[in-house]
C-alpha cells in the first residue's frame, strides 16, 4: 500500500545522507508490515495498527526509529534500544546496513505486542 501523501512529502523533503536510511527503514515497516496504517504525528511519520508503534525522525546523522512501547522490549535489546521514557524508546538508525535482522526482529515484535496486548499511547 501506498505511503499516504502527507507521509511521502515528509520523505522526499530531506536532504542529505539520511534520506536513504529514513526511506529504508520506511520501507523496510510497510514491506514486513503492509496492514499498518501511516499517518503524521507531531509532524513525522507514524505507523498504527491498534495503537500508535513506531515513528521516524530523521536527524542530521541519524534516524530514530521511535518505538511508542518500547520500555516492553528493551531488556530483549540491550544496547539496541535506547532512552529512558516510561514507554517511548528508540533505535538509533546511522546507515542503511544497520537495517538488519535484529533490527527487523524488533519491528516484528512490536507490531506483535500491539496486536497481542495493545497500550494506548499518548
Amino acid at each position: 500500500m501506498p505511503m499516504p501523501n502527507a507521509v511521502q512529502a515528509y520523505f522526499d523533503g530531506l536532504e542529505g545522507p539520511m534520506k536513504s536510511v529514513a526511506i529504508n527503514l520506511a520501507n523496510s515497516v510497510c514491506a514486513e508490515h503492509p496492514g499498518l496504517k501511516a499517518t503524521l504525528a507531531w509532524n513525522y511519520p507514524c505507523w498504527f495498527g491498534s495503537e500508535r508503534i513506531f515513528s521516524i525522525i530523521a536527524h542530521s546523522r541519524h534516524c530514530n526509529l521511535q518505538l511508542w512501547s518500547g520500555a516492553r522490549l528493551a531488556e530483549h535489546y540491550v544496547g539496541r534500544i535506547e532512552g529512558s521514557g516510561k514507554m517511548l524508546r528508540h533505535v538509533k538508525v546511522r546507515s542503511v546496513d544497520e537495517i538488519d535482522d535484529e533490527l527487523l526482529d524488533i519491528i516484528d515484535r512490536a507490531v506483535q505486542l500491539d496486536e497481542e496486548h495493545p497500550v494506548r499511547v499518548r
